[in-house]
């Protein structure tokens, strides 16, 4: 069935937390938008514990969450203030991150994607129901003259000006428009579990590198913490053929007693990390966002934190066009592009190289690295620049 309406503004293909906060926040301004999802619509509910998929939130994301609408239906049981950070080099090295002097808002927030996903997905239903479809793939689009057809796997047929691609690292969309991604594995996989623990973690986000890996333990609500343990691939291996009691203990032993003791609450999951580079993020009609546009290493929790300053970015684009150029329009497309490529490469760069250098032999960059960190601990006005440029 072929809809003989006007054509969108915008398409969006993805309807996790970039994707539906995208069309939120362009369906405020008047843009004629859809978000599609291949997911059924049972997947958007909240989990009913603690998500293993938890974002450390940085400020400006909150603040477009804000202007998205779905922050203010989060439930705050289920968001944890960063108050301070903790970073602990495999010798004597030591870094402490803090709000900066005069700041009376957290460093951040600690949330889990399903019940962020959610929020959103509620409010969604609240002001705009038609603006987003699950349960629907693209099977095929075709260029027209000022615009793209859509095809459904429904047998819907939508055109639009633009098209735009949020689903994620192994986007399908990118792999229709031939844009080339790059794939750099770190050697390294990521562990992700909750634990309960017995002692306090007053909001602070703590950090370990342990020779070849890093820890990082997250505080959730109560007595609670987020683990991520880029482990190297064999030893990845091990701590999953682990019993809980035998895991938790693994982890004791390479973060101590700071947090009491610890007790795994939820089953484990891992996932390779890679580096991940597109060649372009726009083609003609068709733009990346978020996962689909590139890929960090966790150590920074900066993933979506970029994917949401990507739509934020693009949004202010569209929003601010004018009355000549469609939202297709290339020159518009181009400067998304270049507004957004060079953070994050720097961000790449910035994790990527910290990956490299901690995980590296103790022998040959061990003292250099936590000499540095030392460093940077005596130097107040470095580590309030790096609060600053984390929460742009």
């Amino acid at each position: 069935m072929t809809r003989r309406t006007p054509p969108l503004d915008v398409m969006i293909v993805g309807a996790g937390i970039t994707g539906l906060a995208l069309g939120l926040v362009l369906h405020q301004k008047g843009v004629r938008v859809k978000v599609i999802d291949r997911r059924p619509l049972p997947e958007f509910a909240a989990p009913a514990g603690f998500d293993q998929r938890i974002y450390a939130m940085s400020l400006a994301s909150e603040a477009f969450l804000r202007r998205a609408g779905g922050w203010q239906d989060m439930d705050q049981a289920r968001v944890q203030p960063i108050l301070g950070m903790k970073v602990r080099g495999d010798r004597d090295g030591r870094l402490s991150l803090a709000p900066n002097r005069g700041q009376t808002a957290p460093m951040g927030w600690i949330v889990e994607a399903g019940a962020m996903l959610s929020a959103l997905h509620r409010h969604q239903t609240k002001v705009a129901p038609e603006l987003l479809e699950t349960g629907l793939t693209v099977s095929a689009i075709h260029e027209q003259d000022s615009a793209l057809e859509v095809c459904l796997s429904r047998g819907q047929s939508w055109q639009t000006r633009l098209l735009v691609a949020a689903d994620g690292i192994h986007s399908d969309l990118r792999e229709r428009f031939g844009v080339p991604a790059h794939f750099s594995p770190y050697g390294h996989r990521a562990i992700v579990a909750n634990y309960r623990i017995s002692g306090q973690h007053g909001g602070v986000a703590r950090q370990w590198f342990v020779p070849g890996e890093v820890i990082a333990l997250l505080p959730l609500v109560g007595q609670h913490v987020s683990l991520v343990w880029s482990a190297q691939g064999d030893h990845a291996q091990a701590l999953l053929a682990m019993s809980p009691v035998q895991r938790a203990q693994a982890l004791q032993q390479q973060v101590g007693y700071e947090l009491g003791l610890l007790e795994e609450i939820s089953v484990p999951a891992d996932f390779e990390l890679r580096r991940m580079d597109v060649a372009r993020w726009i083609a003609p009609r068709f733009a990346l966002v978020g996962d689909a546009a590139h890929g960090v290493h966790p150590m920074a929790g900066q993933g979506l934190n970029l994917g949401l300053q990507d739509a934020a970015c693009l949004a202010e684009t569209l929003i601010g066009r004018g009355p000549g150029p469609d939202c297709g329009d290339r020159s518009l497309l181009r400067r998304y592009e270049r507004a957004r490529r060079e953070p994050v490469a720097v961000m790449q760069g910035l994790t990527g190289g910290l990956a490299h250098v901690f995980s590296a032999s103790r022998q040959r960059w061990g003292w250099a690295r936590n000499w540095g960190m030392n460093r940077l601990e005596r130097c107040s006005w470095l580590k309030d620049e790096l609060v600053r440029y984390a929460n742009r």
